[in-house]
Order: structure tokens, then sequence, then C-alpha cells
């Protein structure tokens, strides 16, 4: 019997984070698809209860060694590990877009456009900010993120006002003192919690207030939070303009203490919050892990021949 062929992921894990989880439902769509999914942890890694490999200690290899592998899988600096002349040999290499600043010249992400591969961007708004460049070697194809949240029983009245504030912590900080001065009950989330404890807290919210960084290339917490049916408030950030629709599934005021609080103020109104917790529920129900572990085995089929 034929061996499965060998994709090999790189991952440089200092914590968990939304990039690493994304790399990890890639991961197990190439199990899922046959492949001899392997992955490689720099010296610098954690192997603690936050990262999800530890979970499957018999798929982490010991050398990063891309000349057995058949086809290899890079995510944002992962390319700083592979050398020019894998390049040269046409091995198959899977380049995973989880950012528009890939197109930012002044970025250092951008200068690995050149490398050849084909790129997955995680949204149609990360696929043009490296479109636009004329740098890109290799074809695009945009796979939107998805969602992959574990079941959560939601108990009691929601009542709170999450905050996750892990990117903007002074700006949320600010806004937990002036929403807590109107005596709401806030929950403020300003650094990395367990996933499952921050899946939690956010579930219990009627309210959760996602602070992106200025531009993101999908930023899943916005969406997470409408999936888990909160009241979202969502500042634009680019990316999310892949499920946001603000004023129908969200508000999406700027990223500014007065236009966040003057949002949860807004959601006082029972009907609005009804209305925006069921827009967005079905908005959520449409990034369906199945959808992208499809897409990407037809992507696999299509595009990737190994050797």
């Amino acid at each position: 019997m034929a061996q499965p062929p060998i994709l090999l992921f790189h991952r440089d894990f200092r914590g968990y984070s939304g990039g690493h989880g994304k790399v990890w439902d890639y991961f197990n769509h190439a199990l899922a698809a046959g492949w001899d999914a392997r992955v490689y942890f720099t010296p610098q890694s954690l192997h603690d209860a936050s990262n999800p490999w530890r979970a499957m200690p018999e798929r982490v290899v010991e050398r990063y060694a891309p000349e057995v592998a058949d086809a290899l899988f890079i995510g944002g600096m992962d390319w700083l590990a592979l050398r020019d002349d894998i390049d040269a040999d046409g091995r198959p290499v899977i380049n995973l877009i989880q950012h528009v600043r890939h197109g930012d010249p002044q970025h250092p992400l951008h200068a690995f456009l050149t490398r050849p591969a084909q790129r997955i961007c995680v949204s149609t708004q990360a696929a043009a900010a490296i479109n636009a460049s004329g740098r890109v070697n290799g074809p695009v194809t945009v796979i939107e993120a998805a969602l992959n949240l574990p079941h959560i029983a939601i108990e009691g009245a929601r009542e709170t006002v999450f905050i996750d504030g892990i990117k903007q912590p002074e700006l949320a900080r600010e806004l937990a003192d002036v929403l807590r001065r109107e005596t709401r009950r806030v929950i403020l989330c300003d650094s990395p919690l367990p996933r499952a404890h921050y899946l939690a807290t956010m579930a219990q919210a009627r309210v959760a207030v996602t602070l992106p960084h200025a531009t993101e290339g999908f930023y899943l917490p916005g969406l997470e939070a409408m999936a888990l049916g909160c009241a979202a408030v969502v500042p634009d950030c680019v990316g999310n303009r892949a499920y946001l629709d603000p004023g129908h599934n969200a508000l999406a005021p700027a990223l500014q203490c007065d236009a966040l609080a003057d949002a949860v103020r807004q959601l006082d109104d029972s009907v609005l919050t009804a209305k925006l917790r069921d827009a967005g529920m079905a908005t959520a129900a449409r990034f369906s892990l199945s959808r992208e572990r499809a897409a990407f085995h037809e992507l696999l089929a299509r595009s990737v021949r190994t050797r």
C-alpha cells in the first residue's frame, strides 16, 4: 500500500493565538484528506496546555526537514526556516495568509510574496491586499476563515458586557471604567485566557465588545461573539468586512472609547439587541469548519501535485 503524502508544518508557538488556531484547523483538514500531517516546533516553542498539538505528540517531528516532505505548509514568518533551494526544486508550498499586512511594503511579511507558493487567504480583503502589491508569485485562493467552537452550555440570565481587549488593553480598561461608572456589569479580558475559559466567559454575556487592531486579516473574535449569541460591538478592521454588516448583525463604532461606550448604551434597547443577536448567529452559521475543510480538500486535489 502506498504511503500517504507528507505535509510538513512549521510553528513558533509562544502561546495560543487565533493565527495558531487556524493553522491547527488546517493541520486537521490535511489529516482528514488522508495526508500524513507533521509539525516541527522551534526550540523556543511552548508545549503547555495552550498548544493544541500537545494532544498529538506522535505528529511532532524533532527536525525541520522540508526535503523529505511531499509538500509544505507555511504561515507568517515560517518562511525564514525555508531555504531558497527548496523553491528551486519545485516542492509544493501552501502559504496561509491571515493578515492584510502581508501587502504592506513596510512589513517584513511583504518580502515573502515573491517566494513561489499556492496562497490561501482567509478573506477577500487579505487577497486584495497582497494582489495589489504586484509581487505575488503563484496562485491565490480565498477560503474564508471558519469557526471552530466547542459546545458551550449557557446558563442563567445574560446581563454582562464582555470586553475582549487582548489586542487593545489600554482602550479596553478605559472603556471598562466608563461602563462600570454607569453601574454596568463588565467582564474585562485584557490579557490572554485559556481558550475554553475565554469562550465560556464570552458566552455568558449579553453584549460582547471585541477590540481588534486597526487592521486584521479576518478577526475571528467578532464572529465568535455572534456565534455565541451575544449582541456584538465590533469596530471595522478591514478583514472583518468578510462578515461584518454594521447595524444588521453588529454595531461597528470607531475604535475609540466614547464611540464604543455609546454603542453599548444603544444596546439597552432590547429590540435592537435581539435583532443583532439573531442576525449575528445566522451570519456565523455560514462560516462552518466543514465548508473550510471542503474548500481546502478541493485545493489539494486540484493544485498540489505530490512528488
